[in-house]
């Protein structure tokens, strides 16, 4: 049968705590999976029946289903490690024969094999699977059994990747062959004195007539068959045993299957920060077009500019890499009153955000240029304004991969664009000098992420273009006061999300060939209040100041609050009081 022990890792919990991904306890667990195959693989040799007894991938997910009902899941996380044993066999290195007189054709059928079982296990209902490839660099050295082993791993692996990409099977391919190839190459940094899996390279002493796997009995216990070869072995050694990593290790390709994971939900942050700061956008111009309509210059021109800055926080998944910044622009604009009901104008706006990677894993570097058209109609106590704007964006990406003790840099650079149409209309009632009514109005955005290619290191990806569609209702109620000099402003709004929020973001590997693997965006809430509130000053007769905060609440996964401070000015000579003339004197 093929397979003849692999190792297979079933469920997680969907909202693990950091740790649990990064491998401290838990979520992978693939030392312990691997100690019980490995219980068998002793007894079977006492019995000299090597792998016998163990339980094949195949027959594991197979049996997995037939307890669950036939379903799989959905929210589980599914590491499938496997194959290693297969190679071993088909090259006669394990196990008492009959050895397959077509090692390639064996190992092909086993891949083929593995591949449709853990198709089964996807239509079941397992989204999110993880499936590593054999350290088909290794064993390094010449010699024709060195490489015949390479092959033979390479073409497993290859093999069952395309299987499972055939099979249409959405799995995250994870290439632990780089992930070694880099400690060996530089083995200090990770904290090993020995990478190697020969005698004395070990961390556990091996029992007498235990020739395999002796890591299984190995303890701190100095009763046990198989002790540290010094205390801190599991992390000076990357071998506990002939097969088997040590704790370090294990922990290092936690770290790498935990970076695979969140780096699509990470990267999706690039298309959806540019929803608030385009909000933010609109909302400027929004808060100029009342004062060009009431402090029109002589030729009804006016000119304004504005300066915003907010905190901009959105949160991931829980465990995953949140995305706090804070987002500053500037935008100018240029109006014109062109009837005593219509104001049309432009506006150019530039900004910038660096949004933090939290847990320790970089950041982002957004800045925008966009260009605004406008107008404004205001009969009475009728009102509507309209806000078509389109900006081009630049993203300098810096994601950091801890990996062990070490920190992975990767840095990659892409660019986008956003598209987008506001609509408000509303109605006033005046009553004095308070003036208030009530609005609604829609945002509709549309914004591009270009796909780009990471650099750094064996944890960079490249990564697919993005799409992020937004539609966003408002519901509002405003006021104002006449003051003299002054007239504060308020309101209060309430906005829906029409759009479907529910997006993939695809990555691909570096390092190796393989099939992309698509996991979720981050999902933020699509309901949310927000409450604004400032003041115009009269500075001059042309001139008005502008001061706003404003503060979004209610929304899942996010935190928005910012101010802005502008000016504004009736472009022309500003017409003066008129003076008595003395008459002169005759």
């Amino acid at each position: 049968m093929a397979g003849r022990r692999r190792q297979w890792c079933g469920q997680a919990h969907h909202e693990p705590r950091p740790d649990e991904f990064r491998g401290a306890r838990g979520l992978f667990r693939p030392h312990r999976l691997a100690g019980q195959s490995g219980r068998l693989e002793l007894r079977n040799q006492r019995r000299q029946e090597r792998f016998q007894a163990a339980i094949p991938t195949v027959t594991q997910i197979a049996n997995y289903l037939a307890a669950s009902g036939g379903r799989a899941n959905s929210k589980a996380l599914y590491l499938i490690n496997s194959g290693a044993n297969d190679v071993s066999f088909a090259l006669g290195d394990s196990g008492s024969g009959p050895f397959p007189p077509d090692p390639t054709a064996y190992l092909i059928g086993a891949a083929n094999s593995l591949a449709g079982a853990i198709a089964s296990l996807q239509a079941a209902g397992a989204r999110y699977i993880v499936v590593p490839d054999l350290y088909f660099s290794f064993p390094m050295g010449g010699g024709a059994g060195n490489a015949a082993t390479r092959q033979a791993r390479l073409d497993y692996s290859l093999a069952l990747w395309s299987g499972l990409a055939a099979a249409g099977v959405n799995f995250i391919p994870a290439d632990i062959n780089a992930v070694r190839v880099a400690i060996a190459a530089n083995p200090s940094a990770f904290g090993f004195q020995f990478v190697g899996n020969g005698a004395g390279q070990v961390a556990c002493t091996q029992p007498a007539g235990v020739t395999t796997a002796w890591a299984l009995l190995c303890s701190s216990n100095p009763a046990a068959p198989s002790t540290f070869v010094t205390p801190n072995a599991d992390q000076t050694r990357l071998f506990a045993d002939d097969q088997h990593l040590t704790t370090a290790g294990q922990k290092i390709l936690a770290d790498y299957y935990y970076s695979l994971i969140v780096a699509p939900s990470q990267i999706s942050f690039l298309a959806e920060v540019p929803v608030k700061t385009r909000a933010a956008l609109i909302n400027t111009i929004l808060n100029q077009l009342p004062i060009s309509q009431r402090q029109g210059g002589p030729n009804g021109f006016n000119a304004w500019v504005t300066g915003d800055v907010s905190r901009l926080k959105m949160d991931n998944y829980p465990g995953f890499p949140d995305d706090p910044g804070t987002p500053v622009a500037m935008t100018a604009g240029f109006d014109y009153r062109s009837t005593r009901e219509w104001l049309v104008g432009v506006a150019l706006s530039v900004g910038t955000t660096k949004q933090s990677f939290s847990l320790n894993r970089g950041d982002f570097r957004q800045s925008e240029f966009a260009a605004s058209v406008y107008a404004a109609y205001l009969n009475g106590p009728y009102w509507a304004n309209m806000i078509g704007s389109i900006g081009t964006q630049h993203t300098d990406v810096n994601r950091a991969v801890p990996i062990g003790i070490t920190v992975q840099p990767n840095s990659g650079s892409t660019d986008g664009s956003n598209l987008s149409l506001a609509l408000e209309a509303g109605y006033n009632f005046i009553q004095g000098r308070v003036t208030h009514g009530p609005l609604a109005g829609i945002v509709l955005q549309r914004i591009h992420v270009n796909g780009f290619t990471e650099g750094g290191s064996f944890t960079s990806l490249a990564f697919d273009s993005q799409k992020r569609d937004s539609a966003v209702t408002e519901l509002a109620y405003q006021a104002s006061f006449e003051a003299g000099q002054w007239r504060p402003f308020a309101k209060a709004a309430w906005y829906h999300e029409l759009a479907s929020t529910d997006r993939l973001v695809t990555a691909f590997l570096t390092t190796i060939t393989a099939p992309g693997f698509a996991l979720p965006a981050v999902v933020l809430g699509k309901d949310w209040g927000m409450a604004s509130a400032g003041a115009t000053v009269k500075l001059a007769g042309n001139v008005t100041g502008l001061v706003a905060a404003y503060g979004q609440f209610a929304q899942s996964g996010v935190v928005n609050y910012g101010a802005q401070v502008g000016i504004n000015v009736a472009l022309g000579a500003p017409v003066a009081p008129a003076m008595p003339v003395k008459a002169p004197r005759s």
